[in-house]
């Protein structure tokens, strides 16, 4: 996937700088091309933050050196991770019962070999060194005992 978005920039900036050397625009748009072109090449457009749900006692028992290794990388060989949008459902399914659970937030570099996709789930197989945390969010409960995203 990062070998795709790879490509298409690098076409888009010779097609780019083409135009540029064919002196058929006005300079001022030249300029605004040149910049364009520059923060193309300088963005990685492909990291990818998630999330993960796990309770307090799993993280503080499950938790040796620094890192997050839940009973799914024994018996699977990876950790579940969600996008933000599926993070609800799951936690009002399969959470319900707890009764401190957190949001781990990890943006995961484009090119890490270990985060892997099979349609729109995405898994890390490996332990999570708990240095990759961004954030670490507290859920808390609306009037139906339901989970509520953390702010």
């Amino acid at each position: 996937m990062a070998a795709m978005r790879d490509r298409k920039q690098s076409s888009l900036l010779i097609l780019a700088i083409e135009l540029i050397r064919e002196n058929c625009m006005k300079p001022a748009f030249r300029f605004v091309l040149l910049i364009a072109c520059l923060s193309i090449t300088s963005v990685s457009i492909a990291d990818t933050t998630l999330y993960h749900i796990v309770s307090e006692k799993e993280l503080r028992t499950l938790t040796k050196d620094n890192v997050y290794t839940p009973a799914s990388v024994e018996l699977e060989g990876y950790i579940h991770f969600s996008k933000i949008e599926l993070i609800l459902p799951i936690a009002n399914d399969a959470y319900i019962d707890r009764e401190i659970l957190y949001l781990l937030q990890v943006t995961f570099d484009d090119n890490d070999e270990y985060l892997r996709w099979i349609g729109d789930n995405p898994d890390y197989w490996r332990g999570l060194n708990l240095d990759m945390v961004e954030r670490k969010m507290l859920f808390s409960r609306d009037e139906n005992g339901l989970w509520v995203l953390p702010k």
